[in-house]
C-alpha cells in the first residue's frame, strides 16, 4: 500500500469505515454540511436525524458547538460525548445530556441527534460496539 499525501491514511480509514458501517446499518444517506453549528441547527429543525463528529482528530472547535448546543437542546435533542454511554441506569449521566449544559466545549467528540435511541445507535454503529 502506498501512503496517503498528508500521511493521515488511518485517519481517512475510520472515518469512511464509520460511514460504511452507518451505510451497512441502514442509513440511506449521510451528508457534512461544513459549518458544525449548521449541523447542530440541522437537526434541531428535523432536517437531519444525527451528527457526529471525533472518530479521529477531525473533532469540531469550540465555536462550532456554542451555539448550536443551545439550540439544540431547546429543540429537545439530545447531545453526547461520543464516548458516554446513553444508559438510564447510571446515576447522574454526567456526560448525557438532556436539556442540560455540561458539554465540554474543548471536547474533540459529540453526537446529536433527535432522540436519545438514535443517539445510542448512532454511538454503537460507529464506534463499532
Amino acid at each position: 500500500d502506498q501512503p496517503r499525501p498528508g500521511g493521515g491514511g488511518d485517519r481517512v480509514d475510520i472515518m469512511i469505515n464509520a460511514i460504511k458501517l452507518l451505510l451497512e446499518h441502514g442509513v440511506r444517506a449521510t451528508r457534512q454540511l461544513g459549518l458544525g453549528v449548521l449541523d447542530l441547527c440541522y437537526v434541531a429543525s428535523g432536517r437531519m436525524d444525527v451528527v457526529y463528529t471525533g472518530l479521529s482528530d477531525e473533532g469540531w472547535k469550540p465555536w462550532d458547538y456554542c451555539a448550536g448546543l443551545v439550540i439544540a437542546l431547546e429543540a429537545g435533542c439530545e447531545m453526547t460525548h461520543r464516548d458516554a454511554k446513553c444508559d438510564d441506569n447510571v446515576i447522574g449521566r454526567p456526560l448525557l445530556l438532556r436539556r442540560g449544559y455540561d458539554f465540554n466545549l474543548y471536547s474533540k467528540s459529540m453526537i446529536c441527534g433527535v432522540n436519545r435511541t438514535l443517539v445510542e445507535n448512532t454511538r454503537r454503529v460507529v464506534l463499532g460496539h
